[in-house]
């Protein structure tokens, strides 16, 4: 009888263990997890970029002709404006060639006043019928080779008197010198290729970066969008720009097509210098007082040992839905709500999420750990 009775207290016991541990299991607990809950605050949806700042205009300024450079007027950072003389090149082989084409050009004119009175003169013999007509059009021909000459005298003397002209070098734009490539003595060569002697900004009052966003990225910038940058040399002020072009010619980049975007930016200190690298900021969305969670909710999915606690639906998302997990009297429930405009830490709720709703954000472990 003792065995019966002690038999089932041992089934009693055993029966309750495993009652309260089955009770211990079929709730998760606040603690387990850590919750946040639906708020309201601002989101900036931003692309970022980085990019090469330049003048809006810069001009190569450079040489026609050959020589020895006599004179160099302008220097580094120099103020020019439109038509200033910059350089001058040695003239004295360029007067030659002026003087020598001028001389073929006066040879040619009094060529032509010769065959001009020979044809007159042999047009009168010919009607008076004291020549034939085969020496009329001889001197015909004469006079038209004549004004040919004349033609091609007058040629080569304006293209020398041209280059006597480049050999003063001046100013296309009004602006600032910021490359100089050229020294007094130097000899340029100009008889392939026009060497560059000056560069000149027109206007470092305004400036431009040329940045490189993703075809990912690309679709959601336009022309008018605002931007912000900072650059090293003043880590600690921001600076503006306002996205003027978007080029329509794509690069390449370790397999990631690029988009130049140009941005406008207003220089007026002075303190940006061509060259600079610019980290750029594009602001897509900049919303206040909008319902948010952190994007870091939408990475939290339920292990294997709270998913025994999950209701068994089936869930069809649209592209523009997510998930989240709320714990409601012990159990876990998926909620599915309609995203907004995001950044780098919050996502917009558009509906399915009110204001106060909480949420799970990752799951503690018994340990303490996440």
């Amino acid at each position: 009888m003792k065995k019966i009775i002690w038999s089932l207290v041992l089934i009693g016991v055993i029966g309750g263990v495993f009652y309260f541990s089955r009770g211990e299991e079929a709730t998760l607990k606040p603690s387990d997890f850590e919750i946040l809950k639906v708020e309201k605050g601002r989101i900036v949806e931003e692309v970022t970029a980085s990019g090469k700042i330049q003048p809006i205009n810069t001009v190569s300024v450079g040489t026609q002709v050959s020589g020895i450079v006599e004179r160099v007027l302008v220097d580094y950072n120099d103020e020019v404006k439109e038509g200033q003389l910059l350089a001058q090149l040695d003239t004295a082989v360029l007067v030659e060639n002026k003087n020598d084409a001028k001389a073929r050009l006066d040879l040619a004119h009094a060529k032509k006043k010769v065959a001009d009175l020979n044809f007159k003169r042999y047009e009168k013999l010919y009607k008076d019928k004291l020549i034939a007509k085969a020496t009329l059009e001889e001197a015909e021909v004469n006079l038209a080779i004549a004004d040919a000459d004349v033609l091609t005298a007058t040629a080569d003397y304006n293209k020398a008197e041209r280059n006597y002209g480049y050999a003063q070098i001046t100013s296309p734009v009004s602006g600032t010198v910021i490359s100089k490539e050229v020294e007094q003595g130097q000899t340029v060569a100009a008889s392939l290729q026009t060497p560059t002697l000056f560069t000149i900004a027109e206007d470092l009052s305004k400036m431009q970066i040329e940045a490189s966003i993703a075809e990912a990225d690309i679709g959601a910038i336009q022309s008018g969008m605002k931007a912000t940058f900072t650059v090293d040399a003043y880590p600690n002020d921001s600076f503006a720009g306002v996205i003027k072009q978007v080029r329509l010619s794509p690069t390449e980049e370790s397999n990631v097509v690029m988009y130049t975007v140009v941005i406008e930016v207003d220089n007026s200190s002075r303190k940006l210098l061509p060259g600079m690298t610019a980290f750029v900021q594009i602001i897509i969305h900049d919303v206040n007082d909008v319902l948010r969670i952190p994007t870091a909710a939408l990475q939290y999915k339920p292990n294997a040992a709270v998913r025994k606690f999950l209701p068994k639906i089936s869930l069809n998302l649209n592209p523009n839905q997510s998930v989240v997990y709320q714990l409601k009297n012990g159990q876990i429930h998926p909620i599915v709500f309609t995203r907004g405009i995001m950044d780098a830490s919050y996502v917009e709720v558009k509906d399915g999420l009110k204001e106060g709703d909480s949420f799970i954000t990752e799951h503690i472990q018994k340990n303490g750990r996440k």
